[in-house]
């Protein structure tokens, strides 16, 4: 399939990305014709020479998600027919529910915003140049894309937020301004980050926007401790799921430390641990009861987390060998076949400290 998606690519990605129109294929330097002499043995390979050039464009989609048409970040945001989209009927992007997309609209036939391709939305579509066939199954595909890339639902516990998916390729601001912090963001309203006064925040979809939960510090001090799975109070917060009653909850936060040089200060320090043999949480790179330590720390366990989500890394403790998946987020002992939970939690950080650093 490697060699299908490398080799074909060329083929395909002005066609599926709506930016070859007929009336410029004569100038295009890529060739529009799936089966010619380059491409046929490439096809024929991967075993995929019968099938027709629709299916293939949906082919490609599907292990491609960045070909997909963009949803408006926008319209998923405030109330009225076009949210928070200032450009309305004008705008280019796709005007869709982003949770429909990701498959945990909890509204359904009775949701305000749209679950199909609109009037306006189709006639778009079909000026860049796609199929009627490939614009009526979009919503589908998008909802394909998303349970594709999206690791197992235990495994969501070790994400600081529900994860952005390629298949959605929203403008959605998730991080935090680590200028806007030290009081000096030169972009003001303009920035493309969040500005807030803590380097974390906590938020619960009402069904139409995002709203700050109270009490976020004791929320976080809660969230950081990798035995709670729960903030205290009348109504927790169920950090396993990420939500609150049946309403989603999102923890937005600053850049991991690991992407920024160390005199950055009020980074997200991430933490990992996996589960001990008394019902404790050890860290990675610190002593367990028996005084021995896994061979890699929290910090080169992030930096291969960002590098690749669904990895698998090997772990060595004494002489024991394991193998810590991320994308189940679980440590598995190769020779007897068991299990322990693995969770990648924040370091605390306190109003006053926040206070504090930025004084200095």
């Amino acid at each position: 399939m490697a060699a299908f998606c490398s080799g074909l690519l060329p083929v395909f990605l002005y066609c599926v990305k709506c930016e070859c129109l007929p009336l410029h294929r004569k100038q295009c330097k890529f060739s529009h014709n799936v089966r010619s002499e380059h491409n046929y043995p490439l096809l024929r390979e991967c075993t995929l020479h019968e099938l027709h050039e629709e299916d293939l464009f949906l082919l490609l989609l599907q292990n491609d998600p960045t070909l997909l048409p963009e949803v408006c970040s926008h319209y998923n945001k405030g109330a009225g027919p076009y949210g928070a989209c200032t450009f309305k009927a004008g705008c280019t992007k796709l005007h869709m529910c982003q949770h429909f997309i990701q498959d945990n609209c909890m509204f359904g036939h009775k949701c305000k915003r749209l679950h199909m391709i609109d009037e306006y939305g189709r006639r778009m579509l079909e000026e860049r140049g796609l199929s009627s066939d490939i614009i009526h199954d979009l919503p589908y595909i998008y909802k394909n894309v998303y349970r594709l890339t999206a690791p197992p639902y235990s495994s969501r516990e070790g994400l600081s937020e529900p994860v952005v998916r390629q298949a959605v390729q929203t403008e959605e601001r998730s991080e935090i301004c680590l200028h806007f912090l030290r009081r000096n963001c030169r972009f003001q309203d303009q920035c493309i980050r969040i500005h807030f006064n803590l380097p974390y925040k906590w938020e619960v979809f009402d069904g139409e926007c995002w709203r700050d939960l109270r009490r976020m510090e004791e929320i976080e001090r809660s969230y950081c401790d990798p035995r709670n799975t729960h903030s205290p109070g009348s109504r927790p917060v169920d950090f396993l799921t990420m939500t609150r009653d049946a309403d989603p909850v999102r923890r937005l936060s600053t850049a991991s430390s690991v992407t920024k040089p160390s005199h950055y200060i009020l980074t997200t320090e991430w933490l990992w641990f996996y589960k001990g043999d008394h019902e404790n949480w050890i860290e990675y790179g610190r002593p367990d009861d028996k005084q021995r330590v896994t061979s890699v720390t929290s910090r080169e366990l992030e930096a291969a987390f960002l590098t690749d989500s669904s990895a698998e890394v090997t772990v060595m403790k004494g002489h024991r060998q394991y193998f810590l998946s991320f994308q189940d987020m679980y440590q598995r002992n190769p020779k007897h076949n068991t299990k322990r939970r693995v969770r990648r939690r924040p370091r605390f950080v306190s109003i006053t400290e926040v206070e504090d650093k930025i004084a200095r």
